[in-house]
């Protein structure tokens, strides 16, 4: 969809004067996307709403704005590369899960329900790696006019495939499993060890640069400001 930069503007200033209220609930706003294609003004107010709820864990309240699926993969590869080629990372350390959590998404479950309003049976690049196993729901209505009745339809038809969707899940993980293990013993045993130790300190230090980030984003100069 295209969203204008004033309605997104007038967004992030309706979420900044009630942060009081989003932290009282435990609500965190995460941006998916690269906000730098913003003017800094939004930039700037994109970063400080995601560091001012940073904390909260009852709630996330995500917003893909600048963002599309294939963007996304690519720089979670190139986190991944760039990892490798500064020894943070080796080979055999790269897996399906560690590219999950370099996704905008980090460590959030996967999606269950995706719901694709207008008619247009097609996901238009839209959280395609999150959805792999989600039932998807093609709906004729228009977003504005989606309503009470058309969610309960959705949650009914997910309701209904849901232990179906389970089983592949299941069986998706088991052959993750397998296809690691068979990875792994081709693999001299220097190579095989720490994966998980060199993993979770490669994913604490990228939340940190991206973190790092969002402050530089939240203190930038803005013109007329």
């Amino acid at each position: 969809a295209v969203v204008s930069t004033q309605s997104t503007g007038e967004k992030m200033a309706y979420l900044l004067r009630n942060v009081s209220r989003l932290n009282e609930k435990g609500i965190r706003i995460r941006v998916m996307g690269d906000i730098s294609l913003f003017p800094p003004h939004l930039s700037q107010s994109m970063a400080e709403i995601q560091l001012k709820t940073a904390e909260n864990s009852e709630f996330c309240f995500n917003l893909c704005l600048a963002y599309t699926s294939r963007e996304e993969m690519t720089q979670s590869v190139r986190q991944v590369v760039e990892g490798v080629a500064d020894g943070s990372l080796l080979l055999p350390d790269i897996t399906e899960p560690l590219l999950d959590r370099c996704m905008y998404s980090e460590d959030l479950l996967p999606v269950d329900l995706l719901v694709r309003t207008s008619g247009e049976v097609r996901l238009s690049d839209f959280m395609m790696w999150q959805s792999n196993f989600a039932v998807l729901q093609f709906v004729k209505v228009l977003w504005p006019d989606f309503g009470f009745w058309h969610f309960v339809t959705s949650l009914l038809d997910y309701q209904r495939q849901q232990p179906r969707l389970e089983e592949y899940r299941k069986k998706y993980g088991e052959f993750l499993v397998q296809m690691r293990e068979w990875e792994l013993s081709g693999l001299e045993d220097k190579f095989s060890e720490g994966t998980e130790v060199r993993q979770e300190e490669f994913v604490r230090k990228m939340k940190l640069k991206r973190r790092e980030l969002l402050e530089e984003y939240s203190k930038a100069e803005v013109a007329g400001a």
